[in-house]
């Protein structure tokens, strides 16, 4: 199986296989979903100031220390996906259903027979925190052919072709030292030399393009928590994480020379396909507290550390290409297919990946037992704290954070929730949550200072605002009959939440840069069924 991802800037080309990453895939890892229990996500996950459940625990660690019983819980997410492309030539629209289990959770509470801190609770969950799985194409007509970035990124580089012929050299030597983008053009015939490395274009404007992109993985939490709470008033809790990272990527990208009648034909035309597999692991660690100044009121306050990642790309190329009917091809020019490394194996590269940091500041109203009004707002620090280094933690060359000190920007969540409980059993929920986009808007606006990949994945993405404008659910315990508050109760119980999450996302598609920009608005439907037993350990 072939696999494909590295990096690389636009402006300043990277030079044989000191790669540097980029800035586009440091924030793809470093941006989660909207996800957890079916209670948090039904209340647009709006938990950090309440606690008592596993996803508020993930948000703020102190919420541990709000249990009163031990609890197992876990969380399954049935997720349709639907990705629409739109270019001049229309819109293209693709769907992907997926069923995954988001988290499974323990809770243990132990007595401490202690009056200022009754309670120590410790807890282990898994968590999934975002999904890759996405799937878009699009269509259209292009003024500027990728031709001539890769011959603008092979002037920039400045190699003779002597150095890029995989005729003339030993191939492998050529994909370890050379930029993929312009060994694959040269040796297609898609770039000509004019001088010694110095390159133009040997395809016309005005082309025909297409880009198919699937991507699927996810990135996945085993969290470690500890808590407490002193005198029913001051919750503290801390939590170790460890992060797992699995994504793969394919894309397929073609063109087309069309005739001079307009036409499209297989021998006017050439497809560049992509594989890429990206594995990571890391670990992180929060802390929070949750003040109850009143009964009635929760504020709740959560910082993130940084997420410390260990990265490997595996990855891989080819280019297939037919310009038979093209005129001012060689009079030796044959159609075939260029492949990395001859197709027999995949490049791999290590480096290392610093998320930034966030902090959560959050607030709860509860309302007799009848209702809960809550908010959180969140601050990620993009901008400053998002870095990428080599295996050695040295700084990459060329310095992609650099960019990313320019390109992007402090960027904030805002959640809101309501419960209500219409009886002791029975609770309805609503929500919404605001996701901001972290890039800046010059760069959002002109397309043009993006980083790529040396690797010839040329397509990226900018991500508008992501908004989870309606979530609702329904929650039931099935506990014996009242007698009391819920810490009174001996018996352990089961409860079951259900919730339906509509998400939109709006973003601008370049195939490469300096193409045409396309529209993609990515949204998905979600069911989540949480099942939980909530019950007392032996005393």
């Amino acid at each position: 199986m072939k696999k494909v991802s590295l990096l690389m800037l636009t402006a300043v080309f990277s030079f044989g296989m000191v790669h540097a990453q980029n800035e586009m895939d440091a924030y793809k890892f470093s941006k989660n979903d909207l996800t957890g229990t079916a209670r948090s996500v039904a209340m647009g996950g709006a938990f950090g100031a309440l606690g008592g459940d596993i996803s508020g625990i993930a948000i703020n660690p102190a919420g541990i220390g709000v249990y009163s019983r031990s609890e197992i819980v876990t969380t399954m997410n049935f997720q349709n996906t639907k990705s629409q492309a739109e270019l001049n030539a229309g819109k293209l629209s693709e769907s992907k259903f997926k069923f995954t289990f988001d988290n499974l959770a323990f809770v243990g509470v132990f007595p401490l027979n202690n009056d200022v801190a009754p309670f120590l609770n410790v807890g282990f969950s898994y968590n999934r925190l975002k999904s890759f799985d996405r799937t878009y194409s699009m269509m259209g007509n292009n003024t500027q052919s990728i031709t001539g970035y890769m011959a603008g990124r092979a002037t920039s580089n400045g190699y003779p072709s002597s150095d890029i012929s995989l005729a003339d050299n030993d191939p492998t030597s050529v994909w370890n030292s050379q930029d993929w983008l312009t060994t694959l053009g040269y040796n297609a015939f898609l770039i000509n030399e004019n001088s010694p490395g110095s390159y133009s274009a040997a395809i016309p404007n005005n082309v025909s393009n297409d880009l198919y992109v699937r991507e699927k993985g996810a990135i996945s939490s085993y969290d470690f928590n500890i808590g407490t709470t002193f005198e029913n008033v001051f919750s503290i809790g801390a939590t170790v994480t460890m992060t797992d990272i699995n994504y793969r990527l394919y894309s397929q990208y073609t063109e087309y020379m069309p005739d001079g009648n307009g036409g499209l034909s297989d021998n006017r035309r050439f497809d560049l396909y992509n594989w890429n597999r990206t594995d990571g692991t890391g670990w992180q660690v929060k802390a929070g507290v949750i003040v109850k100044p009143v009964q009635e009121l929760r504020i709740g306050l959560a910082y993130h550390s940084p997420t410390w990642y260990k990265m490997t790309d595996h990855f891989a190329a080819d280019l297939d290409h037919d310009l038979s009917a093209v005129s001012g091809m060689p009079s030796d020019y044959k159609s075939g297919t260029v492949m990395s490394y001859d197709g027999g194996e995949d490049a791999v590269y290590d480096y290392k990946l610093r998320t930034p940091d966030k902090w959560t500041i959050s607030m709860a109203g509860v309302i007799g037992r009848k209702a809960i009004i809550s908010a959180d707002y969140e601050l990620t620090n993009y901008k400053n704290n998002m870095k990428l280094f080599d295996r050695n933690s040295n700084t990459l060359i060329p310095d992609p954070n650099e960019y990313i000190k320019n390109d992007f920007k402090m960027a904030s969540v805002v959640r809101v929730g309501l419960e209500y409980r219409f009886t002791d059993k029975f609770s309805g929920r609503v929500g919404y949550s605001w996701m901001e986009s972290p890039f800046q808007s010059s760069i959002k606006n002109s397309g043009e200072e993006v980083t790529t990949d040396p690797r010839p994945v040329t397509h990226y993405v900018f991500d508008k605002e992501t908004n989870y404008f309606f979530t609702y659910g329904l929650g039931y315990q099935f506990i014996p009959e009242r007698r009391g508050s819920d810490s009174d109760w001996s018996e352990g119980y089961f409860y079951t939440d259900i919730a339906f999450v509509m998400k939109s996302q709006k973003a601008d598609l370049y195939s490469f840069t300096g193409a045409e920009k396309a529209s993609l608005k990515t949204s998905s439907f979600q069911g989540l069924l949480t099942v939980g037993y909530r019950f007392s350990m032996g005393y």
